[in-house]
């Protein structure tokens, strides 16, 4: 007589349920709001965020990985973006058990995150993470409930939108599990405003929304139903069983099911527009859906992404699930459980075998594809193209800072006329050698003992060493280490730095005796995680920011 919702290779089943009465000798709403328990307490969400794994991640290609170790580390990564983790945040912890990330809404300078458990229990939250800075992400509030999983969450118009499974039997004003909630958002915090509204089946498992209409979706025996954005109260609703996932674009919705089928519908008739035969999924797990243009994305478990175009109905593309060769897995935990766009690139949440990502040309065709070097599983996958959260089972939610060449940071024409960077992950230049490059490139090492001139976005993973009268040259950002392993930028005697732009060391900074480092313009920045130890003689000139003090 419970749920259970397994998230990310995950199952969800869902049994019948009977219901209480309501009772009507009490205060309803006072009632529901003492099941739902809200922190807004600065001191204490500030621990829930950690550094942990927090530096520069590398992309390894397939066609290098295919090859060998030694490839990974001369053949360039994948092209055109670099990924910095910039923080984790734990998940909450609920009478010893840890919750699991289900859903992020990305909206303006606020991430809402939503969680919950697999089995029997009821148990679930909801974080509201402020990213308006991007080099550190707070925990601005946090409401953990005992009664209710929340599977999925929409934003709009200073409000909350969300998906639960509730515990009718302890909230006895619900008519059913499955229900769609919503709660007012006050400068980036909950309101004490809770409201549910039961619609058919035992869990409601995914939420979306347009103009002044809330979509709302429940597995098994469920719905697709569109519900009014003030008062939730139901405007029209179809009977479709086993939904998994739903998704809006442009006057269509999109619902997945557990079946061979995804559906295509008016959003504002629920006509059938479209059915689109996709494979099977695994007894009840939960997937995602995106909209790109006109065609859309489906997580398809053990089968990778497949890519379909909404009108036709027709397969144009089927990523499958990429594998780091030698690499040990459980077989029923290599699974795509989610999948979502940023610019160009196809992020894949690949369970065991992690984050996968794949690189489209604008006629859809697969230009690469690699696997980000993320420890752990990855159970979830969102980006709004600045950032990407990954769900990682119960090791939390990374927060990965994201560059590509359609948001580069920085333009400059003086540039124009160096090659593209698209050489090899450990870069060296010899005394009396000169380069010069120009895009968005990841490294595994730097050593310099010549001239090296670099403008947009530069990450080295690994260790960075200006050799004594050497000078690298930096127009953008750059960003170097990994938090808490010895991945340090060394700057030896004599040596020189010159950044115009954004610097980050999530190692150690270390200047020699007779080592400059040089800021360039008014509105460069130096953040550095570690320790900065400068040696006599050494200089840190020019204006910037010191954003770590």
């Amino acid at each position: 007589m419970n749920k259970k919702l397994f998230l990310g290779g995950l199952v969800l089943s869902f049994l019948a349920i009977s219901c209480s009465d309501n009772q009507d000798d009490f205060d309803e709403q006072e009632y529901t709001q003492e099941r739902f328990n809200i922190n807004n307490s600065a001191a204490n969400l500030k621990n829930e965020v950690s550094l942990d794994g927090a530096g520069v991640l590398s992309i390894s290609s397939i066609t290098a990985l295919k090859k060998g170790k030694q490839q990974v580390e001369e053949e360039p990564q994948v092209a055109n973006i670099a990924l910095e983790q910039i923080a984790t945040v734990a998940s909450p912890v609920i009478n010893g058990t840890t919750l699991r990330a289900s859903h992020v809404d990305i909206d303006g300078d606020y991430a809402y995150v939503t969680y919950m458990v697999e089995g029997n229990d009821y148990l679930g939250g909801i974080d509201i993470i402020n990213i308006s800075d991007r080099t550190n992400p707070v925990v601005e509030s946090r409401v953990t409930s005992e009664i209710a999983d929340f599977t999925s969450a929409f934003f709009q118009n200073g409000k909350l939108y969300f998906s639960s499974a509730v515990n009718n039997d302890e909230l006895l004003t619900l008519d059913s599990r499955a229900n769609l909630g919503m709660v007012s958002i006050d400068n980036g915090k909950f309101s004490e405003d809770f409201e549910f509204k039961s619609i058919p089946g035992y869990v409601a498992v995914d939420i979306a929304g347009f103009e002044n209409t809330i979509i709302g979706v429940s597995g098994d025996v469920g719905v697709l139903g569109l519900y009014d954005l003030v008062s939730l109260e139901m405007q029209n609703e179809i009977e479709l069983p086993d939904l998994r996932s739903v998704a809006y674009s442009n006057g269509k919705i999109a619902v997945l099911t557990g079946g061979n089928a995804l559906g295509i519908y008016d959003a504002s008739s629920l006509a059938e527009l479209n059915t689109i035969n996709t494979p099977n999924l695994t007894g009840a797990s939960k997937r995602t859906i995106a909209f790109k243009n006109q065609n859309i994305l489906v997580s398809e478990g053990e089968n990778g992404v497949g890519i379909y175009n909404t009108n036709s109905g027709s397969e144009i593309l089927h990523l499958p699930i990429q594998i780091a060769p030698n690499a040990e897995y459980d077989e029923k935990d290599i699974v795509t459980n989610a999948v979502s766009i940023a610019d160009d690139f196809i992020l894949m949440a690949n369970g065991g075998a992690g984050f996968g990502i794949s690189r489209l040309d604008e006629n859809n065709t697969l230009i690469e594809e690699g696997i980000v070097d993320l420890e752990g599983s990855s159970n979830y996958v969102q980006s709004d193209g600045e950032y990407i959260f990954v769900a990682s089972g119960l090791g939390g939610l990374r927060i990965i800072k994201m560059s590509t060449a359609n948001r580069a940071e920085t333009e400059f024409t003086s540039c124009e006329s160096y090659e593209v960077y698209n050489g090899k992950s450990n870069v060296n230049i010899n005394p009396n050698e000169e380069e010069a490059y120009q895009g968005i490139a990841t490294l595994k090492h730097l050593n310099v003992g010549g001239k090296f001139t670099f403008c947009g976005t530069l990450n080295i993973q690994k260790s960075t060493n200006i050799n004594s009268e050497g000078e690298i040259n930096i127009r953008g950002a750059m960003a170097v280490g990994t938090f808490g392993k010895n991945d340090d930028l060394s700057i030896n005697s004599n040596a020189v730095l010159r950044v115009e732009g954004n610097l980050t060391v999530y190692g150690n900074l270390n200047l020699q005796s007779g080592a400059t480092l040089e800021f360039v313009g008014e509105d460069s920045s130096l953040k550095v995680y570690g320790k900065i130890k400068q040696n006599s003689g050494s200089q840190i000139t020019g204006n910037y920011i010191d954003i770590s003090n």
